[in-house]
């Protein structure tokens, strides 16, 4: 790689661009649940193919679909399939509280307001902008950005992607809101429905039936107690998995015994713990108090998320910290709170992945009024430049 490369460019790389891209995708409305993506895919091809990109699109369920952009060869001279950007096209439903419009993109102080401006519209744009400017400089260099559906729900998107067969991805870069901090462990995900049944029978005489809710107020007990023990335990960057108990549902009246409870449950993951296990252990160490009170439990998991671990020292963690130190911006080495599906790429294709992206997850994404710095939108895109020519190299060769 050349300095003259680099900053050739970075010439093409262009913020007012940037913005309208995000826009357009944006104004593609792709909320889940509740939603779909199919407008913003057609955003997405329109844009890429503005730019260069060959696109291919993929329903991963009716009006569901994955879109994969690439630009240069397939392979590169060693056989390799080159950098792959990940990253969603569905957003969280806008809500109550905003301002303006959610989908109607808006220009105020410097950022861009709009439903998934910050997760993650906004670093698409970014992404597509970096990865046309470095083909137009190095078009030897095979990069892609993968587009799932379905991200923020049951990441049917991602599960499509993985009926194709791995692929020898130099790098995987996840374009998620880390506030531009370079991300190398991430916990995974999973969703849960616990169910305990019971027996009704009148209120007035309650020691006929079995109170479904109160079997689930054991299971409860049973979750509380599971997550101070991995709290206490908590170590390293990523700390520990965790409980969280997101809605229950029971009962029938006042005057009824009730007979079922579900509850939702959300259970962050380890890398390499597996959810149907943890849940299964979990009902093993509650059935019997739940039992003891004449109602059984039972529980299935929704959706299962794997978390994943990127070694600090890798030379693509160096090369991410160097290439935003590049652009005059510190880039800490972090783990992230929130969830991704690196960790399905990182599992499924086999290559180091890190999270690296525009926008802050816990401050801007996700709440009224969602936002992103435009000066983030552009220093994230030369940094992708950046990246991408660093891993590509004078000639294409893997990263150890």
């Amino acid at each position: 790689m050349s300095g003259a490369d680099v900053d050739r460019a970075l010439a093409l790389v262009d913020e007012a661009t940037i913005v309208a891209d995000a826009s357009s995708l944006i104004l593609a409305a792709s909320e889940n649940p509740g939603g779909t993506e199919a407008r913003a895919a057609r955003a997405l091809v329109a844009i890429a193919s503005r730019l260069g990109g060959r696109v291919t699109v993929e329903d991963a369920a009716p009006d569901r679909p994955n879109a994969s952009v690439r630009f240069g060869p397939d392979a590169d001279a060693s056989g390799g399939a080159g950098l792959l950007f990940l990253g969603h096209s569905d957003v969280v439903p806008a809500g109550p509280g905003w301002t303006h419009d959610p989908f109607s993109p808006t220009v105020v102080d410097g950022t861009l307001v709009g439903r998934g401006s910050t997760d993650m519209k906004g670093g698409l744009a970014a992404v597509l902008q970096a990865l046309a400017a470095v083909h137009r400089i190095r078009p030897d260099v095979p990069l892609e950005l993968l587009v799932t559906a379905d991200e923020e729900d049951l990441a049917i998107g991602m599960a499509a992607h993985l009926r194709h067969a791995p692929r020898p991805y130099r790098a995987c870069i996840v374009a998620e809101p880390t506030d531009l901090a370079t991300v190398v462990a991430c916990r995974g995900a999973s969703n849960h429905e616990i169910v305990v049944s019971g027996r009704a029978a009148h209120a007035g005489r309650p020691e006929d039936g079995a109170s479904a809710i109160t079997g689930a107020a054991v299971v409860v007990e049973a979750i509380l107690a599971d997550h101070a023990r991995l709290r206490a335990s908590a170590s390293g960057l990523l700390g520990s998995a965790s409980w969280s108990i997101g809605r229950i549902d029971g009962g029938h009246a006042t005057s009824i015994v009730p007979d079922r409870c579900a509850l939702l449950v959300d259970r962050r993951l380890m890398p390499g713990e597996d959810a149907s296990a943890v849940l299964q252990a979990l009902l093993t160490a509650a059935r019997p108090a739940v039992e003891a009170l004449g109602c059984t439990v039972e529980g299935r998991t929704l959706m299962a998320m794997p978390g994943f671990t990127t070694d600090a020292a890798h030379p693509l963690v160096d090369a991410a910290v160097a290439a935003l130190a590049d652009e005059g911006h510190a880039s800490p080495v972090e783990a992230w709170t929130a969830a991704c599906e690196g960790g399905f790429v990182a599992e499924h294709h086999g290559c180091p992945t890190i999270i690296l992206g525009p926008g802050d997850i816990t401050g801007q994404a996700h709440q009224p009024d969602e936002h992103v710095r435009i000066v983030d939108l552009g220093t994230a895109s030369r940094a992708y430049v950046r990246l991408a020519l660093v891993l590509a190299g004078d000639e294409p060769t893997p990263i150890p």
